[in-house]
């Protein structure tokens, strides 16, 4: 037996060795009553009911006091009366049986002894009956499913009868409605709640006869998405390195039209004509994620994908014209003696609608000398122009072949260096 039996056992037949010696002395010659006793209570009684249990023996003298211990599952509870005209009556108030269970009853009188047992049953289910959901978030594709689950309880906090019927009310994100049924069972209630193809709030309220308390909510999410495409706005740009093209998802969806959750990651994959990968990562908002991909320096066409939850879109291919600058580029050199340089301009630097090419846009020169020995230099073009100034003193003399490139634009002229 654990040791929290042997003491609860051990407590008890100390209270009843107390109880019937207090109640009465053993006379010097032998008990004033010995052998066994009546009890009589109901079988069965309902909780927070008061009931009255009698003791019966025709020949105990009057006076002779009676110990009665109900033992519940949770206390020993004494009471004292005495003989009169062979019966002793022991009334237990209703603060005594409140709770549910099996009440073991033992009477003493002297060495007298006597048994009886007396259940009581649970009341009514009271307010509030809270319903539990887990898990609290489903998948809406009809496959998955959780469970409801409520536990009961009377005006005294005991567990229900089984088999009390609860009634589980559901209502659905499309606004459908539903009952299901179910009785208690070790303590509780439950059903299994399957998913349905609409994504959204599920609401749960459970009704137990009378009593009702407050509702669960559970989230049932769009599933896996279907396949989807991608849009570019605006298309045509140059390929200045510069300007922006917007990046757009078709609206993403699962296989029953539920639109994907706000914030779901989704990232674009483009690659340009250099061959050199971007990832840029979006986000979803009300259904759509947007990115911005800026035009590349070189003209050519870009492959752009996106990828969520490992479903990757339709392949959208992005067309950047040659650019910033376009056609031929005047390009003019002068050697100024007085201040003994070589000043070479390049410009008016336009783009696709006759505009100048933004500030800062690089101007390439190539200067191939009389003895065949090339010079790269790289100016930033400035209000549609880039100047490259040279000290004369670093030129050889002889004819120089000079040439500019700024994106798609390219001119060439010649110098002769005394």
């Amino acid at each position: 037996m654990p040791r929290c039996g042997l003491v609860y056992v051990s407590l008890l037949v100390v209270l009843l060795a107390l109880a019937t010696g207090c109640a009465s002395r053993t006379p010097a010659h032998g008990p004033t009553l010995a052998g066994a006793l009546v009890v009589r209570a109901p079988a069965a009684l309902a909780a927070g009911e008061p009931v009255t249990v009698v003791a019966e023996r025709a020949d105990a003298p009057d006076g002779l006091l009676v110990t009665l211990v109900a033992q519940g599952g949770y206390s020993l509870l004494l009471y004292r009366s005495p003989f009169q005209m062979g019966r002793a009556e022991f009334r237990l108030p209703a603060e005594d049986t409140q709770v549910a269970g099996l009440v073991t009853l033992v009477a003493h009188a002297d060495t007298a002894e006597g048994h009886a047992e007396l259940t009581i049953s649970p009341g009514p289910p009271v307010d509030p009956v809270t319903p539990l959901v887990g898990p609290h978030a489903l998948i809406a594709d009809g496959a998955h499913w959780g469970s409801a689950i409520a536990i009961p309880f009377d005006a005294f906090g005991n567990p229900v009868a089984e088999g009390t019927p609860l009634q589980f009310h559901i209502r659905r994100p499309d606004g459908a409605t539903e009952t299901l049924g179910a009785a208690v069972t070790h303590l509780l209630a439950w059903r299994r709640l399957a998913s349905g193809t609409r994504a959204g709030r599920t609401t749960l309220s459970v009704t137990a006869g009378e009593a009702h308390g407050p509702e669960a909510n559970l989230i049932e999410t769009p599933g896996w998405p279907a396949s989807f495409t991608l849009s570019a706005s605006p298309s045509g740009l140059p390929a200045d390195g510069r300007q922006l093209v917007t990046l757009r998802t078709a609206p993403l969806l699962d296989a029953y039209g539920n639109q994907m959750l706000d914030g779901t990651l989704v990232t674009f994959a483009a690659e340009t004509p250099g061959g050199q990968p971007r990832l840029i990562p979006a986000y979803t908002i009300d259904g759509v994620a947007e990115a911005q991909l800026q035009a590349p320096t070189e003209s050519g066409v870009v492959t752009v994908r996106a990828t969520l939850y490992g479903v990757e879109s339709a392949p959208l291919q992005i067309v950047f014209a040659p650019g910033p600058a376009v056609g031929t580029i005047p390009l003019t050199a002068r050697i100024d003696q007085a201040s003994g340089s070589v000043s070479i301009e390049a410009g008016p630097l336009l783009a696709g609608l006759g505009q100048f090419v933004p500030e800062g846009t690089p101007a390439h020169f190539t200067l191939v000398g009389p003895d065949g020995v090339t010079q790269q230099r790289e100016v930033m073009a400035l209000g549609g122009r880039a100047t490259l100034t040279l000290p004369l003193g670093e030129l050889l003399a002889g004819e120089y072949q000079i040439r500019v490139a700024v994106g798609a634009g390219a001119g060439q002229t010649r110098l002769s260096v005394p």
